[in-house]
């Protein structure tokens, strides 16, 4: 029993090896809310990514993958040092990406907590406050070098001599970096942000067939869904066969997932007549703001055709668009639109309406024809 129990030992230590630590058994809970990422079910997949740049850290991304071979996470090992001088301690913790490479969270050991530069140990605040600086892409410490991060004393002559806590953090980043954890902030920042990133991208990307667009489209994670808008806005040849459902998002109560798919239709995508009919054909299901924007879009890259014209007009009389759109909706206009029977009926009944800034607009319409 006792050999069994050694050779068992042995196999465990061999996969948390190989795993770079991935079965780790004890990580500090970042936030009550926050899941272990380590403990989520799947496959996991790795893949080799020699990372010249930070060669203390594992040389390899894991992926999780589930049942379909859709990704749930990326993950990667990190084991680095956050200052200048090199005489900080370095900080060992798991930093991960969702499926479709956007921040996700990160995993400190328990017996390894990340300190600040007076070497106190991270709060519970930190870990959130860390976590907050993280998932902004656009943070100012995207333009900041380690030097730009605090004030050196006049004693210093040289940057490097810094030990990481003779020098005091920059007023201006006081308030967007975890107080006396500059260098941490601004390191892990870029980790997020830098190699690792791009290379789960370039994983993405490499596996762009109709096949994944299809489930990252249908896997109601706004992530995912977005992801493979920007993937087919740079993949031309699966235009005509997504952009439809595309439409469809611009529904969405994510405002960003709706924002995204709304720019997707841009000068080129406008060219085109059945693009056009399709996306006025979905109007009074999107929001008041969309409708502006999508109808100046219409006016910038060359009007529509009288049936648009003539739908949009229902919509008005309808109420499913909203009145304050006909003044734009007017810009579309072309005087022999005035042929069509319905146009005409519909625009003398503008005439008529008992609102007076209604009926002001269209008289001014038919003085142009």
């Amino acid at each position: 029993m006792a050999e069994y129990r050694n050779m068992a030992k042995r196999l465990w230590i061999l996969v948390v090896i190989v795993f770079g630590g991935l079965f780790c058994l004890s990580y500090l809970d970042v936030e009550s809310t926050q899941e272990n990422f380590l403990d989520w079910e799947g496959e996991r997949v790795l893949h080799t990514f020699n990372d010249t740049a930070d060669a203390s850290s594992d040389q390899q991304i894991i992926e999780l993958q589930d049942a379909n071979g859709m990704p749930l996470w990326f993950g990667r090992h990190f084991y680095k040092d956050v200052c200048i001088s090199g005489k900080c301690k370095m900080i060992r913790l798991w930093l991960f990406w969702d499926g479709a490479g956007n921040y996700l969270g990160f995993q400190v050991p328990e017996d390894e907590p990340l300190t600040k530069s007076d070497h106190t140990i991270f709060e519970h605040k930190d870990y959130i406050k860390l976590d907050d600086i993280l998932k902004d892409p656009s943070s100012i410490l995207k333009k900041l070098k380690q030097e730009d991060l605090v004030i050196i004393p006049d004693s210093i002559k040289n940057p490097y001599e810094l030990d990481g806590y003779t020098a005091a953090t920059q007023p201006a980043l006081a308030e967007v970096v975890v107080k006396d954890a500059v260098y941490s902030c601004h390191t892990l920042w870029h980790t997020v942000y830098g190699p690792t990133q791009q290379e789960i991208f370039r994983l993405l990307d490499e596996r762009t067939d109709a096949d994944f667009l299809t489930q990252m489209l249908s896997s109601n994670k706004s992530e995912k869904i977005i992801w493979a808008i920007e993937t087919i806005e740079k993949h031309r040849e699966y235009h005509a066969e997504f952009y439809p459902r595309i439409i469809i998002f611009i529904k969405s109560e994510d405002d960003l997932l709706a924002e995204t798919a709304l720019d997707y239709f841009q000068k080129d995508e406008l060219k085109d007549e059945q693009v056009k009919k399709q996306l006025v054909d979905e109007m009074p299901f999107f929001s008041a703001r969309t409708n502006v924007e999508l109808i100046w879009r219409l006016i910038e890259n060359g009007g529509v055709l009288e049936e648009i014209f003539l739908q949009l007009l229902r919509f008005v009389k309808e109420g499913k668009l909203q009145v304050t759109s006909l003044n734009l909706v007017y810009q579309l206009y072309q005087p022999d639109f005035f042929e069509n029977r319905e146009i005409e009926t519909l625009l003398n009944n503008f005439l008529k309406d008992k609102d007076a800034y209604v009926r002001t607009l269209t008289q001014k319409v038919l003085e142009i024809k």
